[in-house]
């Protein structure tokens, strides 16, 4: 009797568990989230990364900018005075500016011109879909001639993702007061975080008090995304040494 009633309080308890919803794990449903979300790509010209700004004036002028968030032209208004470059007076004009197309001279070979100086500059391989170094002599030659490698992604490399914040394609902006602190930014033309004086208040949010601060944020800026089947193990070549000799016999003389 008390085996059979153990045995059915069993099942009761295996029973009362099954009809309790399963929940999935709070971390792992913050991750599937966060896969999902779209992550932006760098934009034509660093200027389209600005925040819609309407300046100080009180005019009620209908503009467009670029929304790095939603990879949009939107429209905004604006005041009439000052404000930044990221400011448009049509829609195409912004399209135009902004969406990120490539340009067909990115097909073209890298050209030094004719000219004798020594200029290093980066120019699109597309053969290799990256962009590359090359001496340049200074005149002629083509548009696929870049001077900074970020310009250079910025137009032409459509494979170089952009996986940090939108603010770190923004411009160092001293601020509004009279201090001078020293800061960092990341530089997005030359992929580097750099120094700058701060006023102390006002800015944007590319303002780090460290560099190591500002390089774990913005430096990895461009990241290739290259397939695993694209990957290519590679053995190292054994090196082999081969020694030369002479061994000296009163009768003849033996190399080996």
């Amino acid at each position: 009797m008390k085996k059979d009633q153990i045995f059915w309080a069993s099942v009761c308890l295996l029973l009362g568990c099954a009809s309790v919803p399963l929940r999935a794990d709070p971390a792992e449903g913050e991750d599937d989230a966060e896969a999902t979300v779209a992550e932006p790509v760098i934009p034509a010209r660093t200027f389209c990364a600005y925040k819609a700004d309407s300046g100080p004036c009180r005019a009620m002028l209908k503009r467009y900018y670029f929304n790095i968030q939603t990879q949009q032209c939107e429209e905004f208004v604006y005041g009439g005075c000052e404000g930044n470059e990221n400011q448009f007076e049509s829609l195409e004009e912004c399209k135009k500016i902004c969406t990120r197309e490539k340009p067909s001279f990115c097909f073209l070979e890298e050209d030094v011109g004719i000219c004798r100086g020594y200029f290093t500059r980066y120019f699109y391989n597309s053969q290799s879909k990256q962009c590359e170094t090359f001496v340049y002599g200074g005149c002629f030659g083509n548009l696929n001639n870049f001077e900074s490698l970020g310009e250079c992604k910025a137009t032409c490399d459509q494979d170089a993702c952009y996986h940090s914040p939108y603010w770190c394609l923004t411009p160092a902006d001293r601020g509004l007061c009279k201090a001078n602190e020293s800061r960092f930014y990341y530089n997005s033309n030359v992929g580097k975080c750099l120094t700058f004086n701060y006023s102390g208040c006002g800015g944007n949010e590319n303002n780090f008090v460290s560099k190591r601060a500002c390089l774990r944020a913005c430096q990895k800026a461009f990241i290739k995304r290259i397939p695993r089947e694209k990957l290519i193990k590679t053995k190292r070549k054994k090196k082999y040494s081969v020694i030369v000799g002479y061994h000296d016999d009163r009768n003849s003389t033996t190399m080996f």
